[in-house]
């Protein structure tokens, strides 16, 4: 399966395949640890070359990574998922705006893309994560998108709406929205009459 959406050789393959496992036996990304899990008569010093040549010679497609995904989620139409995430390594600010696909429960990231600052992603950011998703797949793969308050904004609701893209975002209980009359009040009062859900 991996050889038909990668067309990696078998050497490849396989040195990926024991450095998963290997992650997941060892806890850590750490090479030199990882080595070690490898199986043969090889020393772990070769392993651990023949890990540093995989990380050396080869780029990984994450368009290509976005297919093998979606290849293994049995659905005709995706329930996407919008959202960010970050956290800090030591100084450095890690941030990541991500599109999930929901699988039985689960949010599965299949397109993502680093933020080079703190904070929420802009309206720029968010279209062309959708347009890359669009590319690949087209609109009609798309079921629904969910997100939650930070994706909001006039700019980007007029993109999904103008590429025809279902959604569903909440927004704040004090967001203000225009009633039958035109007249601005709170998205709580407006929707009060409504049950939960």
């Amino acid at each position: 399966m991996l050889h038909h959406h990668f067309h990696w050789n078998r050497a490849r393959i396989s040195c990926i395949v024991y450095l998963i496992i290997g992650i997941i036996q060892m806890g850590t990304v750490n090479l030199a640890k990882i080595a070690v899990t490898f199986p043969g008569r090889a020393q772990p010093a070769s392993h651990y070359k023949r890990l540093q040549r995989l990380f050396c010679q080869f780029s990984l497609d994450l368009n290509q990574v976005a297919r093998f995904i979606a290849s293994l989620i049995p659905v005709l139409q995706f329930k996407l998922t919008l959202d960010r995430t970050n956290w800090k390594y030591g100084d450095v600010n890690i941030n990541y705006l991500v599109l999930g696909v929901v699988y039985r429960g689960s949010a599965f990231p299949i397109l993502w893309v680093a933020l080079d600052k703190k904070g929420n992603s802009n309206t720029q950011e968010r279209i062309a994560l959708m347009n890359r998703f669009l590319t690949i797949f087209g609109p009609q793969m798309i079921a629904c998108l969910f997100a939650d308050r930070e994706f909001i904004g006039i700019q980007w609701f007029g993109y999904l709406i103008e590429n025809q893209i279902k959604f569903v975002i909440r927004i704040k209980k004090n967001t203000q929205i225009s009633n039958s009359r035109g007249v601005p009040v709170s998205a709580e009062n407006l929707f009060r009459g409504l049950p939960r859900g």
